[in-house]
């Protein structure tokens, strides 16, 4: 039985879901689909104390509607250009983030706040977990699931989610504001070449030379722990597999020759270990179709 709130009540957690534009979007009935999925697995909660923001500069037709939990946020600002078009899909990720945010705390006073990428699946337990747990300052969701989407029968567990996938972090709060230097490269910062070389050796640690932004943010998910330890608090983990990432064919490594050969053949068994079959339990837990 689910658990719920008046919608006029303080949800546990807000869901902020930055949607890209149509111009650069090339298959826009396709990201209309997707965000229709993973909205499906966000109304599945065991708990209904949640709300979800959904921000974009044009509302996609949905079959399933938006509602009282469910709100669009229509952005007005255009794609902003930048010399490195993957900063440019990030700052425009960011604003979109930044507007979602500001309009869940002028209208709500959530105790969490996550941010979603508009293709991914939540757990049907990550509300009630949080409802009934959800006290420390963050949580990092390491434990999850790599999809390629359509896979109809085989789906890969992973204890390492943070590493490649931006749906991994929440926040309680009132930390979302917190300051500190965590503006990088990833989105679109100038840092020196010291700086530079180390953001490429070190994923983990503080860059230096980084930019101030907030915890929310910034799209450098590598390295949360070492923000909020910045700040002086533990970033805690959720105990549980809470997230699908819906995988992309087009995500290779930069290496190449025979390091690219002993890269792929690494991949590939640590794939092989790790690929399980998709259970009826599975599919029901994050509506995965």
């Amino acid at each position: 039985m689910k658990r719920e709130l008046c919608v006029n009540d303080k949800p546990t957690v807000v869901f902020l879901i930055p949607f890209a534009p149509r111009d650069v979007r090339p298959e826009w009935p396709t990201a209309g689909t997707y965000l229709q999925q993973t909205l499906r697995s966000i109304r599945n909660s065991g708990s209904e104390n949640y709300r979800v923001v959904v921000v974009g500069n044009e509302e996609p037709d949905l079959e399933m509607g938006f509602d009282s939990r469910i709100h669009f946020l229509l952005f007005k600002l255009p794609f902003q250009p930048h010399p490195s078009h993957r900063a440019a899909l990030r700052l425009d990720k960011l604003a979109k983030i930044d507007a979602a945010w500001r309009y869940a705390k002028s209208n709500w006073q959530p105790r969490y706040v996550m941010k979603l990428d508009a293709d991914d699946f939540i757990s049907s337990r990550l509300v009630g977990w949080l409802d009934d747990a959800g006290t420390e300052a963050g949580y990092l969701i390491r434990y999850g699931w790599f999809w390629h989407s359509g896979a109809r029968y085989l789906i890969q567990r992973t204890e390492y989610l943070d590493r490649v996938c931006g749906s991994c972090l929440i926040v309680r709060s009132d930390l979302a504001d917190r300051t500190g230097p965590f503006l990088t490269e990833v989105e679109g910062a100038v840092l020196d070449d010291a700086g530079s070389r180390f953001a490429v050796s070190d994923h983990y640690s503080l860059v230096p030379g980084s930019g101030t932004t907030t915890l929310l943010l910034n799209d450098t998910h590598q390295r949360y722990a070492a923000q909020f330890s910045c700040l002086g608090y533990e970033l805690h983990t959720v105990p549980f597999s809470a997230v699908i990432y819906r995988a992309s064919a087009g995500n290779v490594t930069g290496v190449s020759g025979d390091s690219a050969r002993k890269s792929n053949l690494r991949m590939t068994l640590g794939a092989i270990r790790r690929t399980r079959f998709i259970t009826q339990k599975l599919r029901k837990e994050f509506m995965l179709n």
